[in-house]
């Protein structure tokens, strides 16, 4: 009798431990992928258009000897390119991110970015986030004229550069300088009214690339990266994850979603060495 009342504890102790580890282990989602103090410096590069005109090099316009050069560096420095995707499955502790994270960044949509950058990123298997502007991306569409100095791309190039770029929201319209300065606020105009053409805009291009097989870009990059709190409001409650800037700072990325809105960027000019630009980001 005393045998089998040995077994029994026993028995009865092994079946505690074993649904203990089981409560451990499969604690719920949201336990798992809670806030943390885990932190990661990303730096993000500012692109507009490669050209191999030298006289066309400025601010804006750098070579495409200029770019091969800065995604070598990155590399020989053991950066990996990150996307938006990228950073949002972080922050919701879905993934982790690389060691040295780094992410290059083209705005506008410049035909060129097709035929320079997408093939350097693609040969040297790195990735970048590509944000367009909805009309210049409707109106070459329409025409199917591509020329390196004055188109952008069009929705069937934008399809095909997806192995290599992700698709982000650069305004459907607003990317000028009069009367409005990019998406932000006019002198005398109601918060109401602000509101609605801001929506409007930004849903436009959102159904433009949805409407043509392209997933619905998640980040909102600021023409000229002109952002106030009101915009900052309006672009959030529309879904977005993100926002980009063209402050020029290193990113601290935490598990808290927050940190991806107003994000720096460094800008690219031409004029300099490889080596002396990312001094700003060592």
């Amino acid at each position: 009798m005393k045998k089998i009342l040995k077994i029994f504890t026993v028995f009865v102790l092994l079946f505690g431990i074993y649904f203990a580890n089981e409560f451990v282990i499969s604690k719920p989602l949201e336990a798992q992928t809670a806030y943390t103090d885990d932190k990661v410096e990303l730096p993000i590069i500012m692109y507009h258009s490669i050209l191999r005109d030298t006289a066309r090099a400025g601010d804006y316009v750098v070579s495409p000897d200029a770019l091969a050069s800065d995604l070598d560096y990155l590399k020989s420095n053991g950066y990996e390119t990150v996307t938006i995707s990228d950073l949002i499955r972080y922050v919701d502790g879905l993934a982790d991110l690389p060691k040295k994270p780094v992410m290059i960044t083209f705005d506008d949509g410049h035909f060129n970015n097709y035929l320079y950058a997408y093939p350097l990123l693609k040969e040297r298997n790195m990735t970048a986030v590509i944000s367009v502007i909805g009309s210049e991306t409707e109106k070459f569409t329409n025409t199917g004229e591509e020329n390196a100095y004055w188109s952008y791309l069009n929705i069937n190039r934008l399809k095909e550069m997806s192995d290599v770029f992700e698709i982000q929201n650069h305004s459907y319209d607003m990317h000028s300088q009069s009367p409005r300065k990019g998406s932000t606020r006019i002198r005398g105009e109601s918060k109401e009214d602000y509101q609605n053409i801001l929506v409007s805009d930004t849903e436009k291009l959102q159904k433009l690339l949805t409407d043509n097989g392209i997933s619905a870009p998640t980040c909102y990059t600021y023409p000229y990266g002109i952002y106030s709190s009101e915009s900052e409001e309006i672009i959030e409650s529309l879904g977005f994850l993100c926002t980009l800037t063209c402050e020029e700072r290193v990113n601290t990325l935490t598990r808290n979603p927050e940190c991806l809105f107003k994000l720096g960027r460094f800008n690219r000019p031409s004029g300099i060495s490889t080596e002396e630009f990312f001094k700003k980001i060592s």
